[in-house]
């Protein structure tokens, strides 16, 4: 069989519906993908019009994936440039199919392959393409030149698409030379067809079909032409008639609308499509070229006939395409309005700016235009309708949540507002006093959905007009009374008046007003009241807390009825968006209330697990749970071993890898885990029992290193014993693994582990570990390679000053092993004296006197290689005793402000807090004073060397006379 035959049928079981036949030929087109001429008998099979539609498909799927991962030159196993040829030469052959798929399949593979090869590999792509367009459009009378044209003229608009995408300055430019070529070609073509179709007779179905169909897909490619290629748009003469001429055709296209039988409702769906393409033209020049949009001639034309859109609409009973239209009038307006390139420098203001300034000022956004504007989007853009009341009463969670999603680009209302907040930041001074009079028109107002229009505008705009507006005294007065007015049909108001305080809240409300705020918020969290209005109510509760500069104690009650309210919430709502927002409301409740919140806590706790239970799959649910658990356990700090039954169970399932869930729950999870480490008063096995679980997420790698270093601290905090008990091999193992290339902050965090390791844990215990481990002999390594900055070996210095102090003859004794190893007898000798070296880039003087204790404690092991160092060592002693006054048990408050500088929860009087307090108590460096030490390591060094004058002859006397004379008295 030829290969042609032999692929055919591979094709042909990869487009069968049997799995396993469909595998086997997946697996064997996987191994073919490489072979010369494979993707050309693609092509080949593709065009084949004999071939079953399925097969051909498959073909065309994986010709299509071939181009995207072996077309570019650079790519590893790249088509060889003969195939890529022949296959480029059939390209533009096929624009006769006549099945739509495998049609627009075709379009996307040119458009693929011109944006690599055009124009260095296939400079004629876009002349041949144009030669096809025109061809066809010349005998359109011939059924197959009408389909070629359609085709060919799809296939131009998904080359432009393709080569407008392409971000190099080069590339740009490249496109911007042929533009003109291509705008003159495909205006025509619409031009044409347009006029044919204004003129043809609405009841000839086929030829209105077949204008709108041709004049749509041209002007998807002018749209982009003239976007991207004229820079200068309101300088190219083509361009600024096709300007002119899409309002015109806009014009035309509504009128035109009217005029089609409501029967034809897919002929309205295609002028509704004309009409929303021709907005995109212009929002996308408004986007990609602001100034020359206000320049180009015709711009105020284009800007007030979409003011005149607005202004003449009712969008009570708009149609959809009429709302599209609406939107994308504001958003142009919102462009002219807000676009930082019309913004004027004071200093040195830009010449064209100015221009843009006077045609949009003058042209479009008069002071009365302004005034009207503001009019029509509080009265007619931004008001609710009977639709949305409908919505609130049969589904007011999700209206509630649509409210609060960002999708102003797609909706009417939401729109308008965004429009609104920018009107009023560019005309603050003209539009506030005219606010100010709208809010005191409220009062008796009858038309609540106007009411509750104004009062969103005064919301929206709350950093505006915080100067206008004595805000405190119109939420204790109206305000106030209107939220008391129950009635079903104020409901909406009730619901505004909840959102607007949470606009305000931040901005303009005194300390005074706040009772009134959380009285208000309250009242609205009855279970009487409408659901939309109860979830307005938690939403902006939470803003309220979380600008909260009270004394908690003092606003308990509050807090207490807050937590009943969001709880009989919770029983009520169904979306887990909603719960989650009710959950981070409690969290912000937990989190300020601190340790107040312990009356209230077990009404939140009751809470947690049947919503775990129901949000299974709903991973973000989930980790708001986690996260209202940690503020919980924080906020009760000691009390909260309590709560181990329920705690223990979520970090183990949103820290365990093998959990689906590990991924989105982890970050939370490790949150929780820390907090509770840091709040428990001992050890429990449920704790302890997570510790082989955070060694196994440590010896991962670098993804959690960090974290998890910490909460093995907090263990070692804990009971550092327990903690080598249950992992102690495998966590200096794994220490050891991670130890050697890492950058500079992942060897310090390390280090600093191992410093609080080694003083918390004797070396009895650990000893044998970090030598059967290899950690030492690693440590060794790095400090002798002097390639780490100091700050790096300073950190792997200190942690053998911790090993000294405890066990200085264990030290010694294994770096002389490890110099065995290394092939260096004298390996002490080195260390101890590159150890002096870099004894001046210790800057803190509590780790100077760490090391200067431990370089001591090596003296006493009386070790020649270390005694011949004794010279340096009296000058590291003068220095560090001259620094420092310490009191009589050797401590000095200069030596605790790093710990208190570096820890995290040191402003909380946690368990954990207390614990690393204490043990910093019992730290030699803090309990031994260092004239003593020293003195008394003298004494026991003269004592184990035959007495002082033996010691004197044979050490001291090599030390200058001079030094010893200046420490002898810092010794007494």
């Amino acid at each position: 069989m030829s290969a042609r035959s032999v692929l055919l049928t591979v094709l042909a079981e990869a487009a069968s519906q049997e799995p396993e036949r469909m595998r086997n030929a997946v697996t064997q087109l996987q191994q073919w993908e490489t072979t010369p001429q494979f993707n050309a008998t693609l092509q080949d099979i593709f065009y084949d019009r004999s071939v079953e539609t399925n097969i051909r498909w498959q073909a065309i799927i994986y010709l299509k994936n071939g181009i995207d991962k072996y077309w570019r030159k650079s790519a590893k196993n790249a088509i060889a440039p003969e195939e890529k040829a022949a296959i480029r030469a059939r390209l533009l052959t096929a624009l006769d199919e006549e099945q739509k798929p495998l049609a627009i399949q075709n379009g996307v593979l040119i458009s693929k392959i011109a944006r690599l090869d055009f124009p260095m590999e296939w400079p004629d792509l876009l002349t041949t393409l144009l030669d096809i367009v025109r061809t066809s459009t010349a005998n359109e009378s011939d059924p197959r030149a009408r389909l070629v044209q359609q085709r060919s003229l799809y296939t131009l608009h998904l080359v432009v698409k393709g080569l407008i995408s392409k971000t190099l300055a080069a590339s740009r430019k490249q496109f911007q030379l042929v533009a003109p070529d291509l705008f003159s070609n495909i205006v025509n073509i619409y031009v044409r067809y347009v006029d044919m179709l204004f003129a043809s007779n609405t009841t000839n179905i086929e030829s209105l079909s077949g204008c709108l169909e041709t004049s749509h897909m041209a002007l998807k490619c002018l749209r982009r032409v003239v976007v991207h290629g004229f820079p200068n748009l309101s300088t190219s003469e083509g361009p600024v008639a096709f300007f002119r001429l899409a309002l015109e055709h806009l014009q035309k296209f509504i009128s035109f609308k009217e005029s089609i039988p409501e029967q034809c409702s897919f002929l309205i769906t295609s002028v509704d499509s004309h009409i929303k393409l021709i907005g995109k033209f212009y929002l996308d020049l408004m986007d990609a070229h602001p100034r020359q949009f206000i320049l180009t001639p015709g711009a105020g034309d284009v800007l007030r006939f979409y003011w005149e859109l607005l202004t003449g609409s009712s969008n009570e009973h708009a149609a959809s395409p009429a709302q599209t239209t609406l939107i994308q009038a504001l958003l142009l307006i919102k462009k002219t309005l807000k676009d930082p390139q019309f913004i004027l420098n004071d200093k040195d203001p830009e010449p064209v700016v100015v221009q843009c300034r006077h045609v949009i000022e003058k042209e479009f956004m008069t002071p009365e235009t302004t005034n009207k504007l503001a009019e029509i989007l509080i009265t007619r853009y931004m008001r609710l309708t009977e639709d949305d009341l409908e919505e609130w009463d049969s589904s007011p969670e999700e209206w509630a949540l649509e409210e609060e999603a960002d999708s102003w680009k797609y909706q009417l209302r939401p729109c308008a507002e965004k429009v609104f907040m920018d009107l009023l930041s560019s005309h603050r001074a003209q539009l506030s006093p005219l606010l100010v009079q709208l809010v005191g028109s409220t009062s008796g107002m009858s038309d609540l959905f106007l009411k509750d229009s104004i009062y969103c505008a005064i919301g929206l705009g709350c950093h505006d007009l915080f100067g206008a507006i004595d805000f405190d005294s119109w939420l204790s007065g109206q305000l106030s009374q209107e939220v008391q007015n129950a009635e079903s049909s104020n409901r909406i108001i009730r619901r505004r008046i909840a959102w607007m305080i949470g606009k305000w809240v931040n901005v303009n409300i005194s300390k005074d007003a706040r009772p009134i705020v959380y009285t208000i918020m309250l009242h609205l969290l009855r279970p009487e009241e409408h659901l939309a209005v109860r979830l307005a109510a938690a939403q902006n509760l939470k803003l309220s807390i979380d600008d909260w500069d009270f004394e908690p104690a003092t606003f308990a009650p509050f807090l207490e009825r807050s937590v009943v309210g969001l709880r009989q919430i919770m029983g009520t709502v169904e979306e887990p968006e909603s719960r989650m927002r009710i959950l981070n409301c409690m969290s912000m409740i937990v989190e300020r209330m601190d340790e107040h919140i312990a009356p209230y806590a077990q009404q939140i706790i009751e809470l947690l697990p049947p919503l775990w239970e129901a949000a299974a799959d709903q991973h973000l649910l989930q980790s708001a749970i986690l996260v209202i658990m940690t503020k919980l356990v924080e906020s009760l700090k000691s009390q909260s071993m309590g709560l181990h039954a329920l705690v223990m169970p979520l970090i183990r399932l949103s820290v365990d890898p093998s959990q689906e869930a590990h991924i989105y729950l982890m970050d939370d999870g490790f949150e929780l885990w820390l907090a509770t480490l840091r709040s428990s008063r001992e050890s429990t096995d449920e704790l302890m029992s997570l510790v082989p679980a955070a060694v196994t997420l440590l010896s991962q790698g670098m993804d959690h290193m960090r974290t998890m270093l910490k909460i093995l601290q907090s263990y070692l905090l804990l009971d550092a014993e327990r903690t080598f008990q249950f992992s102690g091999a495998t966590l200096i193992n794994s220490i050891a693994a991670l130890l050697g290339d890492l950058n500079p902050e992942a060897s310090v965090a390390i280090m600093q582990f191992m410093d609080m390791t080694a003083l918390t844990c004797p070396l009895r215990i650990t000893g044998d570990l970090y030598i059967s481990s290899g950690m030492l002999n690693k440590v060794l390594n790095v400090i002798l390679a002097k390639k780490e900055t100091n700050v790096v070996l300073t950190q792997y210095l200190g942690f053998l000053a911790r090993l000294a102090l405890d066990d200085a003859d264990y030290l010694a004794q294994a770096i002389t092993a490890a110099g065995q190893q290394f092939g260096q007898p004298q390996l002490l000798g080195t260390l101890v004296d590159f150890w002096m070296e870099k004894f001046d880039n210790i800057s803190h003087p509590k780790h100077r006197k760490l090391h200067a204790m431990a370089l001591t404690s090596l003296m006493r092991t009386t070790n020649p290689l270390i005694l011949v160092q004794l010279p340096r060592l009296v000058g590291i002693w003068g220095d560090v005793l001259n620094e420092v006054n310490e009191n009589g048990s050797g401590d000095s408050l200069v030596y605790w402000r790093e710990a208190q500088e570096d820890e995290d929860d040191s402003s909380e009087e946690t368990a954990e807090v207390i614990r690393r307090r204490e043990l910093l108590r019992r730290d030699p460096v803090h309990t031994t004073n260092l004239a003593h030490y020293v003195k008394a390591s003298l004494a026991e060094c003269e004592r184990l060397n035959g007495g002082a004058e033996a010691f004197q002859q044979q050490w001291l006397s090599k030390v200058d006379p001079l030094m010893m004379d200046g420490l002898m008295p810092l010794l007494q």
